[in-house]
């Protein structure tokens, strides 16, 4: 009886100390979590969400300059303007340092200093998993060479991940442009600085302590103090060196012009993990023109193989899959098919009834049309087969009941 007692009591104790466990580590990661907010977050991987293979920039270029600014390149200024984000209602710090890189590199693409690029956050803020919570640089690159990104008129900033990606404007999709890849670069100031000359601004994620946000005003900033407060995504649009392996990067940001350098910032090399996470763009990716409407046989009989050929036009010149709808819920892809060639697919109908076929495509890297207009195509009962089907019966009784005139025979 003692010995069943004791039992009891050990198994008790046992469990108390594992509820306690437990509860102490959630306790911890709660606090942990409330210790370093991440409205913008930073370069935090999970293995339940693997990228595609990443290419690398690892390159240096020869007799870089001792400076650069692309706010004064060959006397113009190929930056856009400095926006707010409202960073105490909404950390969507990582669609403007994305997209500020984005429309800079645009109008470098152009050779147009002139023109006018100012980019959508709202289209990546309620339409991408990104929110005011925050979200990841690399994925965000990615998101935009997957689905582009649209004029700021199409869908107009509001600090506010509620609201439904269809806000957008109608005609959004006759407006996208995105990019054909992107890379990320080496954590080296010479590669970065590289980099910066050969493509244009670079979206970088970073650090900020309370010496940098709210307080920083001007000037080249080092962190001497403070706490940790979030990740943060800006664009570096420059840099100066100002003796050997020291110097300052130039920074666009997006907290209005009232903060910093009316809206920009210097950042000395090596402060924050700023070279930790860099990335650039290598090229633009307008959308494909919507297909034509497909062709092919408008009537038909069930089982039967018809064979239905689109058409489109890539701006780029990129390869192409096609993907018919057949109006069934079922949609085939196309292998990848040079631009402005025809391509067919065969498709046979099981029953009888009206279907729409229409096509769309998605360019080699990804940038995907809106569905052409639709063909509607009426699958009937072959008149033949109803004609037939009663003569044969005819046959089959007459035979039937007159077996013995055969038999004779």
């Amino acid at each position: 009886m003692m010995k069943k007692k004791v039992g009891i009591f050990i198994v008790t104790l046992l469990i108390l100390i594992a509820v306690f466990s437990i509860t102490s580590s959630s306790s911890e990661k709660t606090m942990i979590l409330k210790d370093r907010p991440c409205p913008c977050l930073h370069e935090i991987m999970t293995s339940d969400d693997p990228l595609e293979t990443i290419d690398i920039y690892e390159q240096t270029l020869k007799d870089i300059p001792l400076s650069w600014d692309w706010r004064n390149v060959n006397g113009s200024d190929w930056t856009t303007p400095i926006k707010n984000q409202y960073q105490d209602i909404c950390g969507s710090c990582w669609a403007f340092g994305a997209l500020g890189g984005l429309e800079a590199t645009l109008k470098i693409w152009e050779n147009n200093p002139m023109l006018d690029v100012d980019l959508s956050e709202q289209y990546m803020l309620s339409c991408s998993p990104g929110s005011c919570n925050g979200w990841y640089l690399d994925r965000t690159v990615k998101w935009i060479k997957t689905n582009g990104s649209i004029p700021e008129s199409c869908f107009q900033y509001l600090a506010d991940d509620t609201i439904p990606c269809d806000t957008k404007c109608a005609n959004w999709r006759d407006m996208l442009v995105g990019v054909d890849g992107y890379k990320k670069i080496t954590a080296n100031i010479t590669v970065i600085q590289s980099a910066l000359i050969e493509y244009g601004p670079l979206p970088a994620s970073m650090d900020v302590y309370t010496d940098f946000y709210p307080n920083y005003t001007g000037g080249v900033y080092i962190h001497t103090n403070g706490t940790y407060v979030f990740g943060h995504v800006v664009t570096i649009i420059g840099y100066k060196i100002t003796r050997e392996n020291e110097g300052y990067w130039i920074c666009k940001n997006s907290w209005g012009t009232s903060w910093g350098e009316q809206g920009w910032f210097r950042i000395a090399f090596g402060e924050c993990k700023i070279e930790k996470g860099v990335y650039c763009y290598t090229g633009p990716n307008y959308v494909v023109v919507n297909p034509e409407k497909p062709s092919g046989s408008i009537k038909g009989i069930p089982g039967q193989t018809y064979r239905y050929t689109a058409v489109a036009v890539d701006p780029d010149n990129d390869k192409m899959k096609y993907c018919f709808d057949w109006g069934v819920g079922k949609v085939n892809w196309t292998d990848l098919n040079a631009s402005g060639i025809p391509v067919s697919l065969n498709h046979a109908w099981s029953e009888k009834g009206t279907y729409n076929v229409r096509v769309k495509v998605k360019d080699e890297h990804e940038l995907e049309s809106d569905w052409s207009d639709s063909l509607t195509v009426t699958i009937t009962k072959s008149k033949n087969k109803m004609v037939i089907r009663p003569f044969l019966q005819i046959l089959q009784n007459f035979f039937w009941n007159n077996q013995y005139l055969f038999s004779i025979l």
